[in-house]
């Protein structure tokens, strides 16, 4: 390992057109590992899980819309299949031919279905609280989805975010409509705001929050998994989110290589204090990490 291990350095990207922000995280030596954060995330998300992996060298992605990336021009949808071409133009900027991948909620979903596309480009992806599923969303529900998604883009300019005083009470509301501890909400919190006149609001892209197009079937998830080749972990939080886990045995039925392995916490589980160091213990273990270089207080 280089003597130089970065803690979270600040780096940018040009990806299409646009800025796309990240983190910079252990050794730049190290195994390439891309880190994808959850729906309305950002990078923050690995603040508390990266430090306890120095030896991989992990860039903590912002997508598009999120964090301090910017966000999609106007009239274009945020959807898994432009968020992949990032993240694989990103990894072409980079120059990795190969590389692993570790994702939280959407982000492992995207991550599975990156991993199903592109099979040839993906060493391990451990996935945490999230796997490319339907959520039960049905045909009928799925047509209905595409015409609202364009009436809400058509009448996107018509709202302005909420305004919060500060940052704690921003950080409150978070854990009002999640299951997030004030630990966990603060740390991103810190990089999704932006000052405004009267306080503070969201720095996300309100349109992240549309219907989603032009959404998968079960059948095509299905085929797709097939194509995975790569070892694939799946750590499910028991007191997580539940719109994938009906879906964990068809995964597992399709998926040529996946564990999975449940564990107790909440859905942030990489970033609540109490949870974060099993996390890692894992994400160590199943990325061939020594057992030791990864004991660091976060």
């Amino acid at each position: 390992m280089s003597e130089h291990v970065r803690q979270g350095e600040a780096v940018e990207f040009q990806c299409f057109g646009r800025r796309m922000a990240a983190k910079l995280w252990g050794d730049a030596d190290g195994k390439p590992t891309l880190a994808l954060h959850g729906w309305l995330d950002n990078a923050n998300s690995f603040d508390r899980l990266a430090p306890r992996l120095p030896e991989l060298n992990l860039i903590a992605l912002d997508f598009a819309g999120h964090g301090m990336s910017e966000h999609r021009p106007p009239g274009v949808h945020y959807h898994s299949f432009t968020d992949i071409q990032d993240v694989i133009a990103i990894a072409g900027l980079l120059g990795w031919e190969t590389f692993n991948l570790l994702g939280h909620s959407m982000g492992a979903s995207i991550c599975s279905e990156l991993a199903a596309t592109f099979p040839e480009r993906i060493e391990r992806s451990v996935l945490i609280d999230g796997f490319i599923a339907t959520g039960g969303v049905t045909m009928e529900e799925r047509i209905g989805q595409n015409r609202q998604a364009i009436e809400k883009m058509l009448t996107a300019g018509d709202k302005t975010p909420k305004v919060y005083p500060d940052l704690q009470t921003m950080a409150e509301r978070v854990t009002q409509a999640t299951d997030q501890s004030i630990d966990a909400a603060l740390t991103l919190v810190q990089r999704g705001h932006k000052p405004v006149a009267g306080g503070v609001t969201w720095r996300t892209d309100p349109r992240i929050r549309f219907p989603t197009p032009l959404r998968h079937t079960r059948e095509t998830i299905n085929l797709l998994l097939e194509s995975s080749v790569s070892p694939a972990l799946l750590l499910v939080a028991e007191q997580g989110d539940k719109w994938y886990q009906g879906e964990i045995p068809d995964a597992e039925a399709h998926h040529p290589n996946l564990t999975v392995q449940r564990m107790a916490g909440p859905h942030h589980i990489h970033l609540e204090p109490a949870y974060v160091a099993e996390v890692a213990s894992q994400t160590r273990a199943f990325f061939g990490l020594s057992k030791t270089s990864g004991d660091i207080a976060a």
